[in-house]
């Protein structure tokens, strides 16, 4: 069965597994080398003929990246994969995530699911982009967004910032620690589970250290088609021409981009949809080999 992602729905079919993108913020530019040391100016430059003004600014060489959730909707479940940066939190060493106000919720109830309708959060990690939504402001205290969700966190990524947590005083992750994901433990409502946790059939997990030390990804496969929501194994389409460039954001760059080549070869050629967390149209869709490195089919 052949994958598509539809630029103009946002989302795809992969068998009978439905996958939106649901946005929080639509486009931050960074500096190039602020979000990648180590990439070369001279292939930015060519990249950004090919890629466009949108991801790669033609004269600064800026990144553009998405902030964005995906929905997956199966017969027996709704299940939101990464919660973004959320609104009214207090994030002061990053401005772009600061006290924000922004429409995610309502872009979910635009696809016909209230937060009480999740049944699953499932956070391929806990950098504050992806907690974010967590959580939110109830009578002067952080509580669950999702009232019915099993919030499923990875066992080894939640110990290593409990770990970090209890060597220094200060709040770890500009905060989001204690507001977006200790509360949602001391709701009840987190699991943790392992490396390889299945949701249901079709849908499981697979551990990608690096950017983390517990990173995980999620296979979604229905039907002989499959896509594979990745968080930030993969942060902007330059990185899969040049899978040895890690951001600066990645606990292990070497790790990382070993979590990253493995993965883009596993999938390239197959068909199998690369959906990131941070990548913007048109460039969610299956890869295929391009000289040393890949290249999204669009």
């Amino acid at each position: 069965m052949e994958n598509v992602w539809s630029q103009e729905r946002a989302g795809c079919d992969i068998g009978g597994i439905s996958i939106d993108r649901v946005v929080d913020i639509e486009r931050l530019r960074y500096p190039h080398k602020t979000l990648i040391p180590s990439s070369d100016r001279e292939l930015l430059c060519e990249l950004s003929k090919e890629m466009g003004p949108r991801l790669i600014h033609p004269e600064s060489l800026d990144l553009s990246l998405s902030f964005h959730s995906f929905l997956i909707r199966t017969e027996k479940n709704n299940i939101l994969v990464d919660a973004c940066c959320g609104n009214g939190k207090q994030r002061l060493g990053r401005l772009d995530w600061h006290e924000r106000d922004g429409p995610f919720l309502d872009n979910l109830k635009a696809l016909g699911v209230m937060p009480e309708d999740i049944d699953y959060v499932m956070c391929t990690h806990l950098h504050p982009d992806h907690v974010g939504w967590n959580t939110t402001m109830e009578n002067g205290r952080w509580v669950p967004t999702f009232p019915n969700a099993q919030y499923l966190f990875a066992e080894t990524e939640y110990k290593f910032w409990v770990d970090q947590q209890s060597e220094v005083e200060d709040p770890i992750l500009h905060g989001s620690h204690a507001d977006s994901v200790l509360p949602v433990v001391a709701s009840g409502q987190a699991t943790l589970v392992k490396a390889d946790h299945q949701i249901e059939a079709g849908l499981n997990f697979e551990p990608a250290p690096g950017h983390t030390p517990g990173a995980v990804i999620l296979n979604a496969e229905s039907n002989d088609a499959a896509a594979v929501l990745c968080g930030d194994v993969v942060h902007h389409p330059v990185q899969v021409r040049r899978p040895d460039w890690s951001s600066a954001f990645c606990e292990d760059p070497v790790g990382s981009a070993r979590s990253r080549a493995k993965l883009l070869e596993r999938i390239s050629g197959t068909g199998t949809l690369l959906l990131p967390a941070h990548f913007m149209s048109p460039y969610f869709g299956p890869i295929e080999k391009f000289g040393t490195g890949y290249k999204t089919v669009i």
